[in-house]
Formats: structure tokens, sequence, C-alpha cells
């Protein structure tokens, strides 16, 4: 019997070490439209996960860097693989070719299906949508802004 329960165990382990909990990923679809962002998503619960994103936008003469923060709960059960929804906020600090400078921040939320293949391969596919607001040198801007995404990239 104690024989079992150790292997038993151990087979439990095993189990779980193939779960992957992080993933590096980038949305090679921004780059089309001006805005490049890579990602790092780490698996807070077993059904949640956060992810932290670094973003570069230059658009119609319009430039600058932020952070974007994501919450994910995962209703498959298991982080960082399946269906997902949650809240996002970010931050963009941006200049225009005249060195007039703003400030902009994002509240919203995101839905999508991640999949894993293989034992690393990541590929996650999302909307969102959110309110914008801030750039108070750059004409101001208060408005609604869509997303749409496909990132790829390195789980384990």
């Amino acid at each position: 019997m104690k024989k079992i329960i150790i292997l038993g165990m151990l087979l439990l382990s095993v189990s779980i070490s193939k779960a992957q909990t992080k993933a590096v990923k980038a949305n090679p679809l921004g780059f089309v439209f001006g805005i490049a962002n890579a990602g790092f998503e780490f698996s807070t619960s077993d059904s949640q996960s956060l992810t932290i994103s670094g973003i570069y936008f230059d658009i119609l003469g319009i430039s600058g860097y932020g952070l974007g923060v994501d919450y994910r709960f995962y209703f498959d059960g298991e982080a960082i693989s399946g269906w997902h929804a949650g809240p996002s906020v970010g931050y963009l600090s941006l200049e225009d070719e005249y060195n007039n400078s703003g400030n902009i921040f994002s509240i919203g939320g995101e839905v999508g299906h991640q999949w894993i293949f293989g034992e690393h391969f990541v590929l996650d596919l999302f909307v969102g949508y959110g309110f914008v607001s801030g750039g108070d040198e750059l004409n101001g801007l208060n408005s609604t802004a869509g997303s749409v995404g496909l990132s790829i990239g390195y789980a384990w």
C-alpha cells in the first residue's frame, strides 16, 4: 500500500510539473498597425493569470512607450490555456513630431482563447474594448476603443 501511495504521488508530481504556468508572447498583428507589444503571463492560481506587457506605439507621427496589465480568468479550469476573459489597464507616454506630449490611460476588458501546442508553443487570439483618456497636449482624448490581437509565444 505504501508503494502505491508513493507511486501515485510521483505520478501526480510529474503531471503537475508538465502544466504550463508561464508564457512570453508577442503580437505580430500589431506591427501592421504601428503598435508592438510583448508580454509575460504567469498563473496566479489554478484558473487565473496576470500579464504584464510592454508597448511601443508609432502611428501618424505620434510615438511612445507604455505598459499594460491584464488579469485573466480561465473558464476551463487551467491557467494560461483555454477560454479567458478579464479586465485590463494601460498607460502610454506619447509625443508627436512637434514635441507635444501626452499621457494616455486606458481601462477595459478582453475575451479570447489561448492554446498551447506541443509542450511550449502558445497561440492567443483575443478581442478587447475599453475607455481611453488623456493626452491633453495632443488635443485630448476621451473615447472608447476596440482591439483585436493574435499573440504567439513560448510557455513553460
